[in-house]
């Protein structure tokens, strides 16, 4: 376990300097300089920007009065620390990186779309099958969270010397251990395992036995994510999704293509809500 509790410290700190993704850092930084105290406006943007949700979903759940089960959406959790800390949140780190550190990295572009794409998705499924879309969203957003980081920080060392965490393992493998780290991260900030267990198990979701719907959702999610967004965030991306989790929700594959042109629809409004059109919220 040492190995993985100094690779999550290591992590904890590469997210503390990590920046939002171009696009989104100027809507943040727009949203503050108007002045806009919507508090629906506003959470319609966090829902937009894995790193600030993050942080707000970390401080709700590490609050001294949380309640046992914890906060497992971005809705709950703002709610939890109220408008005026998220408001200064939001502030915060709209311009915490403006001078651009030499520490700090970037959310990749990709890594952002991506993460959007899959939570929109986790939206959409959950809504089908009687299950909380909030919840399912913020899932879907922070699912791969620390691959983000990773990969953020890979692309911004400056000497070339950082390697890949799991760069000697295959790609399953590397998708497991990311998984694992996942979990671990989000362990440590006292999230909960209603939010957890789908993210650990998320490339297997038949062997989650707490929240195995929602790990069922989320792996059909990154499934439509990689169709749309042409990656393979899957092993078995270029054989279909899983006949399995396919079959125990009762679903059939004609289905998942028609969420493909549902899911870009959403992002279709979500790209309104970057343009300050928030009456698309």
């Amino acid at each position: 376990m040492e190995r993985i509790n100094a690779t999550v410290d290591e992590l904890q700190k590469r997210f503390e300097t990590l920046t939002p993704a171009p696009r989104i850092s100027n809507s943040l930084k727009a949203l503050v300089t108007e002045g806009n105290i919507n508090p629906d406006e506003i959470i319609a943007l966090i829902r937009l920007e894995p790193l600030l949700a993050t942080r707000i979903m970390r401080e709700a759940n590490q609050a001294a009065d949380v309640k046992s089960k914890g906060f497992s959406s971005i809705e709950q959790a703002a709610t939890a620390v109220g408008f005026g800390r998220m408001y200064d949140l939001l502030g915060i780190y709209a311009y915490q990186y403006c001078d651009e550190l030499e520490s700090s990295s970037t959310y990749s572009p990709e890594a952002w779309k991506r993460a959007i794409t899959c939570a929109v998705c986790m939206e959409s499924l959950a809504a089908k099958h009687k299950l909380d879309p909030h919840e399912a969203y913020s899932i879907g957003l922070l699912h791969s969270l620390t691959n983000a980081i990773s990969e953020a920080h890979l692309y911004g060392s400056r000497d070339g010397s950082e390697t890949d965490t799991f760069g000697r393992l295959n790609s399953r493998l590397k998708s497991f251990g990311s998984s694992g780290l996942n979990y671990t991260l989000f362990r440590e900030w006292g999230f909960p395992d209603s939010f957890t267990d789908p993210v650990r198990f998320q490339y297997s979701p038949l062997d989650c036995i707490t929240t195995g719907k929602m790990a069922c959702l989320l792996n059909l999610s990154k499934w439509v994510t990689g169709v749309i967004r042409e990656c393979d965030e899957l092993p078995d991306q270029e054989m279909g999704p899983d006949l399995l989790v396919l079959n125990l929700l009762g679903e059939g594959e004609q289905t998942l293509w028609n969420l493909v042109t549902d899911v870009s629809d959403c992002l279709q409004r979500a790209d309104a809500i970057l343009q300050g059109k928030y009456s698309f919220a």
